[in-house]
């Protein structure tokens, strides 16, 4: 199995995951997020078909940070609650993220084409894009179970 090969299985499990995650989501917001996070993978996917075939360049382009954005801008935490296995379902995708952003760094020195390089590069930045997000909602979701506040413990970040 070569490196496209592997790309393209971690990407079609990537679109599997948040697809199932944006079914279960629990706001409108997390579901667009998950639901523009299956579609990145799908294209990754397609990408990676263009590169194993040498027939055309990849260029990468996402609007999911910006519609996440919004989506953590607009969030009210008095009207939010966890669901079970939604935190752990939530880290299993932060692994697939860095799984494929390591698996692609690590294959990067490997490709011959400068055109192929580039490319991986653009799909690794949009990966790390996406662990971010991933990191982002695990920090929305869980910080009102695991911050205190008191002023005993000094200034707080906003959130």
């Amino acid at each position: 199995m070569d490196l496209f090969d592997i790309a393209i299985k971690l990407e079609q499990e990537g679109a599997q995951l948040y697809t199932e995650l944006a079914q279960r989501a629990p706001t409108e917001g997390f579901t667009t997020i998950f639901k523009m996070l299956a579609d990145d993978e799908k294209k990754h996917e397609s990408y990676f078909r263009v590169l194993q075939g040498r027939s055309a360049l990849v260029t990468v382009s996402s609007s999911v940070l910006e519609q996440a954005k919004q989506v953590f801008r607009d969030f009210n935490p008095d009207n939010f609650f966890v669901i079970d296995g939604q935190i752990p379902a939530y880290e299993e995708a932060l692994l697939v993220e860095k799984k494929s952003i390591d698996f692609y760094t690590e294959q990067l020195p490997s490709l011959e084409f400068e055109a192929e390089k580039k490319a991986l590069k653009l799909i690794i930045a949009e990966e790390k894009r996406h662990y971010a997000i991933l990191e982002e909602i695990i920090k929305l979701v869980t910080r009102p179970h695991r911050w205190v506040e008191s002023a005993e413990f000094g200034v707080r970040e906003e959130y």
